[in-house]
């Protein structure tokens, strides 16, 4: 049997099904909008979901190029802090104070939606990217790791519990049998 490998790099099959099915409901709820009572829909608050996406990926992926390869071989917690605290912070703050909100900053206000959509697009399409690379680690740098066919370890804080709770179980169960007389 085989065993599971490294929490942060490598993932088994509950893991990545789970990442598949959660990529399919960030895409799902970013393609249904669930404000639709609040917010209107036009050209332009499409269009800026588009340039903010752009605008992600080419982020992550520039700290992929600048900071990538100073993580190699260091603790897989420097990875998650650089590159999932910004993402959890952009979602999560403006929940406690709109005025923590991306357009708030660049003063352009009707960015503030549009940015969200954009977020969660790109953490529902870098699940897909994780699912399909069989990779474990931070969802956030699924594209850029795909693109420069690198992996550095990193956890996926909300599914890390999930993670190391399936490496027990199937390591355990590729260890082999001894009897006892």
């Amino acid at each position: 049997m085989a065993s599971y490998g490294e929490v942060g790099v490598n993932i088994g099959s509950v893991g990545r099904w789970t990442r598949f099915v959660m990529g399919v409901g960030l895409i799902v709820l970013v393609a249904t909008d669930f404000y639709p009572v609040t917010h209107t829909h036009n050209l332009t608050s499409y269009l800026l979901i588009v340039i903010s996406f752009v605008a992600i990926t080419g982020i992550y992926t520039l700290a992929h190029v600048l900071i990538g390869d100073k993580l190699s071989g260091k603790s897989a917690w420097w990875g998650t802090f650089i590159f999932v605290v910004p993402a959890m912070f952009l979602l999560i703050a403006p929940a406690v104070n709109p005025g923590l909100q991306v357009g708030h900053w660049l003063n352009l206000p009707e960015l503030n939606h549009p940015f969200g959509l954009a977020l969660l697009l790109y953490i529902g399409t870098s699940f897909f990217f994780q699912w399909r690379a069989k990779y474990g680690g931070c969802e956030v740098v699924s594209i850029p790791n795909f693109i420069f066919k690198k992996n550095y370890g990193s956890y996926c804080v909300p599914l890390l519990p999930l993670d190391v709770t399936e490496k027990f179980i199937v390591d355990r169960l590729s260890k082999p049998v001894t009897e006892t007389r």
